[in-house]
C-alpha cells in the first residue's frame, strides 16, 4: 500500500498546504479565475455530473470524475481558459499561472446550483477537507495502476540496480516508479532518468507480448536493430538524491504515452563510475 501511494503522489499532487475553499453559484455568464501553485491540486465541483471538459494549454493537466474537475499545472507558463460542460450548462474559467501556493485555489465549489450571479465566501480550509480531497484523488488513481513485472531482471552486486515497479495510466499521461538499489561500496548521485522508446525493425508483435515487463539486456539485443526516439519528461520525483552504499530509493518519471499500443520505454541515468545505469520496460 505504501509503495503504490509513493507511485500516486506525482499524479494527484499535494494539497496539504492548501488555503481557503470559495463558495459560488455557477454562472454560465461569467469567466471565473483560477489561481494555480506548481504542485498543487485545485479542485472545482460543480452541482451535476461533468460530460466534458477542455483546457486551452498543455501546462495544466486536467481529469474529472462525477461532479469534480481537478487542474494542476505541470510547468510554469501564461495564463489559459478552461471550459467545463455538464448536461445543462456550460462554465468558462481562466486559469492563471502558476504562483505562490498563499493565493492558490484550493477549491471552487460550485455545487450549490445556478444562478445569475455568484454569491462567494472565503471559509478555512480543515485538515478534514483537505485529507478527503486527497484520499478521494489518490483512491482514483490507484484504480488505474498497474504492477511491472521485473522477475527476469537480475541485480549486479557491485553497481547500481534499476526496477521498474509500477505504471500509472491517466488518459495519455504515464506515470512510472522505479527502484533504485546501491549494492556497491560507493555513493551514487541519482540524476532524473531520460526517456526513450525503442521500436525495433522486426515487423512481428513480438514487443505486444510483453507488455508489463521489464526486459533484461539480453532480449533487448534479441530485438535487434531498431529506431530510437527521445520522450520529453514532465515531471519527475525522487525521494533522496544521494544513494548511499546498501541502501534503496524510489523514484517517479511522468511523460505523455508515445502510442497506443505497448512499446518498449528506456530509462537512462547517470553512469555509476563506468558502468551505464538504465533499464528497459514494455509498457
Amino acid at each position: 500500500m505504501r509503495s503504490r501511494v509513493a507511485a500516486l503522489i506525482l499524479a494527484v499532487g499535494s494539497v496539504a498546504s492548501a488555503q481557503t475553499i470559495t463558495h459560488q453559484q455557477v454562472n454560465s455568464n461569467i469567466v471565473t479565475p483560477v489561481a494555480t501553485a506548481l504542485n498543487h491540486l485545485s479542485l472545482i465541483e460543480l452541482p451535476e455530473p461533468i460530460t466534458r471538459a477542455a483546457v486551452g494549454s498543455d501546462d495544466i493537466r486536467i481529469e474529472w470524475h462525477g461532479n469534480t474537475v481537478a487542474l494542476k499545472p505541470i510547468r510554469q507558463g501564461q495564463s489559459t481558459n478552461l471550459f467545463v460542460w455538464t448536461e445543462h450548462t456550460q462554465s468558462t474559467y481562466e486559469i492563471l499561472p502558476p504562483g505562490d501556493v498563499k493565493g492558490a485555489s484550493f477549491v471552487i465549489d460550485e455545487s450549490n446550483g445556478f444562478g445569475s450571479a455568484p454569491t462567494e465566501s472565503q471559509v478555512k480550509v480543515s485538515e478534514t477537507d483537505i485529507q478527503k480531497a486527497a484520499d478521494t484523488l489518490i483512491a482514483q488513481a490507484m484504480l488505474q495502476s498497474s504492477l511491472v513485472d521485473s522477475r527476469e531482471i537480475k541485480d549486479a552486486k557491485k553497481h547500481i540496480n534499476v526496477r521498474i515497479t509500477e505504471v500509472v495510466r491517466d488518459k495519455d499521461t504515464l506515470y512510472v516508479r522505479y527502484t533504485l538499489s546501491n549494492p556497491s561500496r560507493h555513493a551514487y548521485r541519482v540524476s532524473d532518468p531520460a526517456v526513450f522508446t525503442f521500436s525495433p525493425n522486426d515487423v512481428r508483435d513480438v514487443v505486444g507480448s510483453l507488455k508489463g515487463i521489464q526486459i533484461p539486456q539480453q532480449k533487448m539485443d534479441a530485438l535487434g536493430s531498431g529506431t530510437t526516439s527521445t520522450v520529453i519528461v514532465r515531471e519527475a520525483h525522487i525521494a533522496s538524491r544521494d544513494l548511499n552504499p546498501g541502501q534503496t530509493v524510489d523514484g517517479v518519471v511522468c511523460f505523455k504515452e508515445a502510442d497506443a499500443k505497448p512499446i518498449v520505454y528506456r530509462f537512462v541515468f547517470g553512469n555509476d563510475e563506468s558502468h551505464p545505469v538504465s533499464a528497459a520496460a514494455v509498457l
